[in-house]
């Protein structure tokens, strides 16, 4: 898929909008997102997470490394993985045991710890430019291609 350049924080808050009405409802889904420190990564899941229906405070998972929020037809697990200090503490967190529930996993970091993840289904680059972001998405699993050919669906 070709990048996607966003110049304002409401353009990325649309694009986040238009990846949320193409989560599958009641099933696994896994995200890695990549970008450099400060790329937004976390913004784009905030407003990700905020579009699928939830109501409250989307808090940053950089010192607890993982929020959790249950919604009616979305379970969804937000991971930021800088701070890990090893990656058995996925194992010691118990998270290994999760892979395979029906959760939409967004993982921020995902290298800290890629021996203990499972393959994600799609990868998004974030990349930091002058006075805008670039990001782009890349289908990895056939779950993955048909989110993503329905976010293409919607962008047009």
């Amino acid at each position: 898929m070709s990048a996607i350049l966003l110049k304002t924080e409401k353009e990325t808050e649309q694009l986040a909008k238009k990846l949320a009405e193409c989560c599958p409802r009641n099933a696994r889904l896994i995200v890695f997102l990549n970008g450099e420190l400060g790329a937004g990564k976390t913004f784009f899941v905030r407003a990700l997470i905020k579009n699928l229906g939830y109501p409250g405070l989307v808090k940053s998972p950089t010192y607890t490394l993982v929020e959790t929020y249950k919604l009616p037809r979305y379970s969804i697990n937000h991971l930021d993985l800088y701070r890990l200090q090893s990656a058995n503490e996925i194992i010691e967190m118990g998270l290994c045991d999760e892979f395979d529930q029906p959760t939409l996993w967004f993982i921020e970091w995902p290298e800290q710890a890629s021996a203990f993840l499972p393959p994600p289904d799609i990868v998004c680059h974030i990349n930091l430019m002058e006075m805008s972001r670039q990001i782009s998405f890349q289908a990895k699993t056939f779950q993955g291609e048909q989110t993503l050919a329905l976010f293409l669906q919607k962008s047009h």
